[in-house]
């Protein structure tokens, strides 16, 4: 019970204040809103395309060819038998499979498909991608590529039609309202859960409540323990709000994997800015590790930077950071249906340490003056 009153007194000082209640509400909306604006116009850069050829017939790889040659610097090249794993690591941007018998189909003019498969590591160059060439594709109408005389003719009859570009039945996926979902959802909880629970113990400190429950005999540890509890309220709330609007325009999520995801999300934060709160000496000193964790955060995420064009050392970094491991998660579950449970270790052992060095903080600091 204790316990109890100790979250309700946490949680109701920070619902009380009409202004926390406004940015805990806004936060969210705003992020939204220039996600799905502002970033509708992500351009493409740093694009590694595979191409997987099952067309048996000589003259495929003739057109594969001259299409390859248009490009400079390895952005599009052959993908050998592992590209499924290179895939999921980042290597490539984008698989593109040439199906069997696409020659022949092609200059028999009939309508054919390739099939293109986007990486789930930086998905947004993915998306850029699949726009790009799904554009280029409907302009080749006519061209010269797609006609069986391409050699003696400039220009071919209409009657041979461009290959369409295809993504099975999930093509809304790559859209940019789903592709910004997983950093406004988490991101959003991150900045406003940072932004209280690093200056929590300081301004308890400060305003001499930290002597007042020492005097009263709270347990240390469930005094921390409240804390983290309490923030991890706000940020489920926040991350609830966010997806609820992303639901409202449409987005496909996988409702039970992203629960999960903010429950991880919201406890990682709620504990590491406690335990900044116990490290800073004073609010200034909270603040600027707030503002500075978030920061960095949404650097390492892979959303504002892609993880490919990061040097390698920052990679691990990146690859490391518990937003950029529940984007992974929550996009690969999009794209794929698919997530396995040791994907989201890295998260789960991270926020277990954090919380245990938040605990050990609780009994080196909170102690009688």
């Amino acid at each position: 019970m204790q316990f109890l009153r100790m979250v309700l007194t946490d949680l109701k000082r920070i619902f009380k204040s009409r202004i926390s209640v406004l940015i805990i509400v806004l936060v969210p909306l705003l992020v939204v809103l220039l996600t799905t604006v502002l970033f509708s116009s992500y351009s493409l850069f740093n694009a590694r395309i595979g191409v997987v050829n099952q067309d048996t017939d000589p003259l495929s790889r003739f057109t594969v060819g001259i299409i390859m040659s248009l490009f400079r610097g390895g952005t599009i090249s052959y993908a050998g038998p592992d590209y499924q794993e290179r895939l999921l690591q980042g290597e490539y941007s984008a698989i593109v499979v040439i199906p069997k018998d696409f020659t022949k189909d092609l200059y028999a003019a009939k309508q054919t498909s390739i099939r293109f498969i986007p990486s789930p590591v930086d998905l947004q160059i993915s998306s850029a991608m699949y726009q790009l060439f799904k554009s280029m594709f409907e302009d080749l109408q006519g061209s010269p590529f797609f006609d069986p005389q391409v050699i003696r003719y400039l220009f071919a009859s209409p009657g041979y039609p461009a290959p369409k570009l295809i993504m099975s039945e999930r093509e809304e996926l790559l859209s940019f309202k789903s592709l910004l979902t997983p950093i406004a959802v988490f991101l959003c909880a991150a900045f406003v859960i940072l932004a209280l629970s690093c200056t929590s113990i300081v301004m308890d400190r400060e305003s001499g409540l930290t002597d007042l429950y020492l005097s009263m005999k709270i347990n240390r540890v469930s005094y921390t323990v409240s804390k983290i509890a309490a923030f991890t309220t706000v940020g489920i709330v926040e991350s609830l709000i966010a997806s609820l609007l992303f639901l409202l325009l449409k987005v496909e999520l996988p409702i039970g994997l992203l629960l999960v995801l903010i429950l991880l999300n919201s406890f990682f934060h709620a504990a590491l800015g406690v335990f900044l709160s116990y490290m800073a000496v004073n609010t200034h000193v909270a603040n600027l590790f707030s503002l500075s964790l978030v920061v960095i955060s949404f650097f390492l995420s892979g959303m504002i930077v892609p993880i490919a064009s990061m040097p390698r050392v920052i990679q691990l970094f990146s690859r490391l950071s518990p937003l950029f491991v529940m984007n992974y998660a929550l996009r690969k579950a999009q794209l794929y249906s698919t997530v396995k449970i040791g994907e989201l270790s890295i998260v789960i052992i991270m926020s277990v340490l954090t919380f245990t060095m938040t605990i050990a903080s609780t009994m080196l600091c909170f102690r009688r003056r």
